[in-house]
């Protein structure tokens, strides 16, 4: 039986043609894949050894070693532009002066003028990641909270709050006073508690530490029923992930706190990614991006002072406490979540700069059009549209406040 070298695999773009390394034994998605081109932005059509026009192949489960009467297989980019004008194969290196390094940071320069991508990669000493972090957390409260207000600031224990704090604790000129919060009731908050206030007590600051009693009174749940608030989730929304009722339950202890304390701003961490995932969820569910860097819910200011900070170089602030926190962690199943953030990183590592540019637009456009929260009385607390009453039983009913069945 006659063997046949394995075909040349070529993408033709209208720059010209780049050939792509492959091993017989992967499929044609496989080497599109490692060679970062996107399997939606190719046809492939083959060259017969014998001869002849190209033939369109919807072969992209195909292995290459199959592909026996192919002298060629010739990918055409179904776009004129470059696809590799962005990849990150070619990039220099910024060294940092100090060699306790942290972190470490793609960025791009683009020059429109020469068509051109010049890639970088930026070694981060943690320092400089404090920097980085500290110039942002001022940029953004200085607009959004007035001159002298105490913020109430809920925080983890883990790198973003860490991160946070320490660029809060920086506005000594701009007189905010900062009361930090953290919630008790499920295992990763409980085991951030040593780690915020460690944190806490070197800025100077005294951390306010709710109960997980005071986080179930939050919600009417009676203080003597002993069933945990993870359980009580995992019961009735099996499948979905806990941050979903945890970012409600810090939003109304913080919001009681900021009552408490005669304030009406209050901050959590959402970060660069974390925002952006957000505003792609809703734009593709239908609804316009909720209102951020600040968010006016009722009569308190939600701000995230994180919001165009990368989660890379927020780690790179407090390497230890980031890595206890992801111990701590549990496993998300929510399909949703785990999409999304899967979808930001790619855009993140494959096109650096991207993100920080569409998260600018997107806060534009929150802001021009802000949602306006309205109190649901019989929930007590604020919503942004009214909530189906399947979906309002179910959750009543994890609470403990309608009889199970019903």
């Amino acid at each position: 039986m006659d063997s046949h070298p394995a075909p040349t695999i070529s993408i033709v773009t209208a720059h010209g043609r780049q050939v792509l390394a492959g091993d017989g034994n992967e499929r044609l998605v496989d080497l599109l894949n490692r060679h970062r081109v996107p399997w939606s932005a190719v046809a492939a059509y083959v060259v017969p050894r014998s001869g002849g026009e190209p033939r369109l192949s919807p072969s992209l489960d195909t292995r290459l070693e199959e592909f026996e009467d192919a002298a060629e297989i010739l990918l055409y980019f179904n776009r004129n532009v470059n696809p590799f004008l962005f990849a990150l194969d070619d990039f220099k290196t910024i060294e940092s002066a100090d060699p306790s390094l942290g972190t470490e940071y793609f960025y791009q320069r683009l020059d429109n003028e020469s068509g051109t991508a010049e890639a970088f990669l930026k070694k981060l000493s943690p320092d400089e990641c404090k920097e980085i972090i500290a110039d942002r957390v001022a940029e953004t409260v200085r607009a959004a909270v007035p001159e002298g207000s105490t913020l109430v600031v809920g925080v983890s224990g883990g790198g973003d709050s860490n991160a946070m704090l320490l660029g809060l604790s920086r506005l000594a000129d701009y007189g905010v006073t900062i009361d930090p919060v953290i919630l008790k009731g499920i295992p990763d908050w409980d085991a951030g508690v040593p780690r915020a206030q460690a944190l806490c007590e070197s800025y100077g600051l005294d951390l306010t530490v709710i109960d997980e009693n005071e986080v179930k009174d939050l919600l009417g749940i009676p203080v003597d029923d002993p069933t945990p608030l993870i359980d009580r989730f995992e019961r009735e929304f099996a499948g979905d992930d806990f941050e979903f009722m945890g970012t409600l339950l810090i939003r109304l202890a913080l919001t009681k706190r900021a009552k408490d304390v005669g304030t009406s701003y209050i901050a959590t961490g959402l970060n660069l990614e974390d925002v952006v995932c957000e505003a792609m969820f809703r734009v593709s569910s239908g609804m316009k991006p909720a209102p951020f860097p600040a968010r006016e819910i009722g009569e308190t200011t939600l701000v995230f002072p994180l919001w165009m900070c990368p989660k890379r170089i927020i780690d790179g602030c407090f390497p230890k406490y980031s890595l206890d926190n992801y111990d701590a962690r549990y496993p998300c199943f929510s399909l949703g979540r785990n999409m999304y953030y899967s979808v930001v990183y790619a855009m993140q590592s494959q096109f650096p700069g991207f993100l920080e540019q569409l998260t600018r637009g997107l806060s534009k456009m929150s802001m021009t059009d802000p949602i306006t929260y309205t109190l649901d009385e019989q929930l007590g607390f604020y919503t942004e549209r009214a909530v189906p009453f399947p979906l309002r039983r179910r959750f009543q009913k994890m609470l403990g406040l309608t009889p199970a069945g019903r």
